[in-house]
């Protein structure tokens, strides 16, 4: 039983990225393409059109730019993981201080990019007999979710809190995170996400079972990141930055009882890599972070071969 993946996470809109995504399936000779969650961007950047001159906020710089150097500006926005919505002088005025006007705009460029990929995925991969398997992270609206589950089909396959069968493996799919310092849309406490793993789990074969939960296990190397101040600010100590694990207990401890043959993550981009997690029966478990740098348009990922129930071999990509 033998199965070739390529697995990333944490694209956060970049249309480049995303688009490599996409293409990754024909560069690498791989019929299943698994994401782990942040599909989405963080950021919004009105464009005001006041005569023939636009005026917007760029990456903390304030520009004014005509018409015919736009699109140049657009992509610039898209390829960094950022949105835009082109808007008069007055539809501007009337959201700028109402935060839900905001949100609904926001959301709105969100869900329309993304419709905008899973048809390009569809048309792209299905000639191919490829797939792609998606479920929304924690910096995901419920609306994104939601429009991913209810436009999931033969070639793109959403699996949130659920269990895609690929080759003969048990794919357990969780999108949720832990708490977290920015009060993302989709945080759980911890002894709900045991709670729901544990429920999903029981659906799969342990010893064909993969575990693609968007947050890495607690305590290990895939979990570092900054450690922060109480006003949001990084540490540094000696001349370095301060790392700490912000993994999730629950998804250390499911690991250690269900014993998957793999634990695939992202969630915290800076700490691209491999561990192991002994499971209570004393078997090493390898748990992977395929790392981010969406903002840069690079695609991060990590071609991973599974054989009679174990993994076989992986490489670390990025392109």
């Amino acid at each position: 039983m033998s199965l070739r993946i390529f697995f990333a996470a944490d694209l956060h809109g970049s249309e480049l990225a995303m688009n490599k995504l996409v293409n990754s399936a024909k560069f690498y000779g791989i019929k299943e393409i698994v994401v782990g969650g942040d599909l989405t961007g963080k950021v919004l950047v009105p464009i005001v059109r006041d005569g023939d001159r636009y005026s917007l906020e760029l990456f903390g710089e304030d520009k004014k730019v005509k018409e015919r150097d736009l699109e140049e500006i657009e992509h610039e926005i898209r390829v960094n993981g950022e949105y835009y919505r082109v808007m008069d002088r007055r539809e501007y005025e009337d959201i700028r201080e109402d935060k839900k006007a905001i949100q609904r705009v926001f959301i709105e460029e969100m869900v329309a990019s993304l419709e905008s990929f899973m048809k390009k995925a569809e048309e792209r991969l299905k000639p191919q007999g490829a797939h792609i398997y998606l479920m929304a992270g924690n910096d995901d609206y419920d609306e994104v979710a939601d429009y991913i589950r209810k436009n999931s089909n033969e070639t793109v396959v959403e699996f949130d809190r659920s269990v895609a069968r690929i080759g003969g493996y048990d794919f357990l799919g969780y999108g949720y995170s832990n708490r977290t310092p920015w009060d993302t849309p989709r945080e759980r406490d911890e002894e709900t996400i045991y709670r729901e793993l544990s429920k999903i789990s029981d659906k799969t074969d342990p010893s064909r079972a993969v575990f693609a939960i968007h947050v890495p296990p607690f305590d290990t190397k895939i979990d570092k990141a900054p450690e922060l101040t109480n006003d949001k600010r990084q540490k540094v100590g000696s001349g370095y930055m301060r790392m700490v694990s912000v993994g999730s207990t629950a998804v250390r401890r499911i690991i250690e009882e269900r014993q998957p043959i793999a634990g695939l993550h992202g969630h915290i981009h800076e700490a691209m890599g491999v561990d192991y997690i002994r499971s209570r029966k004393g078997i090493e478990v390898p748990v992977f972070n395929p790392g981010s740098e969406y903002s840069a348009g690079v695609l991060n990922g990590i071609i991973i071969d599974f054989n009679n129930g174990k993994v076989e071999k992986y490489n670390f990509t990025k392109g």
